[in-house]
């Protein structure tokens, strides 16, 4: 990150644009070759291949201890790469551990998923996790060194590969195992050209670690894998885990039909939400160091922002989108219409929330981020229980569902903001007393 006095907010809308135009092209590409994949996959193949993609997001987060989103925040770029090559070794110790795990739970997996060969995907599981891993830590690199433009190329670049590889890969008969390899080749896409910028600046400016520095780093940002773990594991456990809990209760077709109105409605709100978190994180870690003041103006514009940008797509989406299911995606998938309207609620707040996402992280708040976490994975598993133990249909257990996800966002954006309003009111403190002090003098 370049520590400047600040982006105006001309600049601040510029990069934002950057990285939105990247996402917005890579999900014009896979949502208009999503009406071919529905017709050479069908809805079962899709509900496997979105419990294997759910347990890979929920291990994810942990796959570097969450080092990495202490990536863009020391003022020392030595002190930085220190972190990234920490979570690099983590990610690989991390991999092979899950795909170990993976194997001793893919008899599990295929009594759910009515799935016989779930012991081929267990070399898949590693390999994901590891590309998915770097891809991740290597971008908060980019954010850092606000790489804008070189993200906005990946972005695009990997939706190219995966839609390429799966549709390729549909002509082998190999069902939801070419859906995965196609998923995997896209993620790994870009961490070639990411790894490259990385060591580049590594050799440009003498950033070479050494393993007493890593410790130093490890030692220094020891709250992020004690508290920021398992608040971002349970963060994903509530985003993927109801996938695998629909798949076990009403089987993976429902899955797989839940899948695509998540995918067709989710996959674009998600990453331009991402964007905005990420140029936003930039600019709030450059308020909290220089001029703390300005963190809540900033806070609340990004707020409002994001609820107004928020309301126009999903509305647009949810408006017109299920009436073009029955035409696009074939008959088959005409229910994933209906989930989508459901759960659009639950999407509009998660595009606010994921908007200002990194305000606990950056603040180094993670004990509110953690009892967050712990409230709302209690709601959402509890609303499916709810449903399980009402013998309700899948409609209803949807609607439970986003219910509680929705109540989940809102109680982040309300710990966010309450977390900005206590350090303005110290600042303010802060300030006073410093002008009482001279006055007195």
């Amino acid at each position: 990150m370049k520590f400047l006095k600040g982006l105006s907010l001309d600049q601040f809308m510029r990069n934002v644009v950057i990285l939105a135009r990247g996402t917005v092209l890579s999900q014009v590409i896979i949502l208009v070759t999503l009406p071919l994949l529905t017709r050479l996959y069908s809805p079962a193949d899709f509900g496997i291949f979105s419990v294997y993609i759910s347990i890979i997001s929920i291990v994810l987060v942990i796959v570097s201890l969450s080092y990495e989103i202490a990536i863009p925040l020391p003022d020392n770029d030595r002190i930085a790469s220190s972190l990234v090559k920490l979570s690099l070794l983590l990610c690989v110790i991390i991999s092979i551990v899950g795909g170990i795990g993976f194997y001793l739970l893919h008899a599990q997996l295929s009594r759910w998923l009515d799935e016989q060969d779930m012991q081929n995907y267990v070399w898949l599981f590693a390999l994901s996790l590891f590309g998915a891993g770097c891809h991740q830590i290597l971008n908060l690199w980019s954010v850092r060194k606000e790489y804008f433009n070189q993200l906005s190329r990946t972005k695009f670049m990997q939706s190219i590969s995966q839609v390429s590889s799966q549709f390729l890969l549909s002509f082998t008969s190999w069902g939801a195992l070419g859906l995965i390899i196609g998923e995997l080749l896209g993620r790994v896409t870009g961490v070639h050209s990411q790894w490259k910028l990385w060591r580049k600046d590594v050799q440009r400016d003498n950033l070479r670690s050494t393993w007493m520095e890593m410790k130093d780093s490890a030692h220094r940002y020891r709250r992020f894998p004690l508290l920021s773990s398992w608040s971002n594991i349970l963060n994903s456990i509530g985003l993927y885990l109801p996938n695998i809990i629909l798949a076990a209760l009403y089987g993976p077709v429902i899955a797989g039909l839940f899948t695509m109105g998540q995918r067709f409605l989710g996959a674009p709100i998600t990453l331009i939400s991402l964007s905005i978190n990420q140029v936003y994180m930039s600019e709030f870690a450059i308020c909290l160091n220089q001029n703390p003041s300005k963190i809540y103006s900033l806070f609340k514009g990004t707020v409002k922002k994001a609820l107004i940008l928020g309301i126009i797509i999903i509305g647009g989406v949810v408006i017109f989108a299920p009436m073009l299911f029955h035409y696009l995606f074939g008959d088959a998938w005409e229910r994933s219409g209906h989930f989508m309207r459901i759960i659009s609620i639950m999407y509009l707040s998660q595009f606010i929330a994921t908007s200002v996402g990194a305000t606990l992280s950056v603040m180094e708040r993670q004990d509110l981020h953690l009892y967050r976490e712990v409230i709302r994975i209690i709601m959402i598993l509890g609303s499916l229980y709810l449903a399980r133990l009402t013998n309700q249909s899948a409609d209803m257990a949807v609607a439970f569902l986003s219910i509680a996800a929705t109540l989940g966002y809102s109680l982040h954006l309300s710990l966010s903001w309450y977390a900005v309003r206590k350090m303005r009111g110290l600042k303010r403190s802060e300030h006073d007393a410093s002008s009482s002090s001279r006055s007195f003098s």
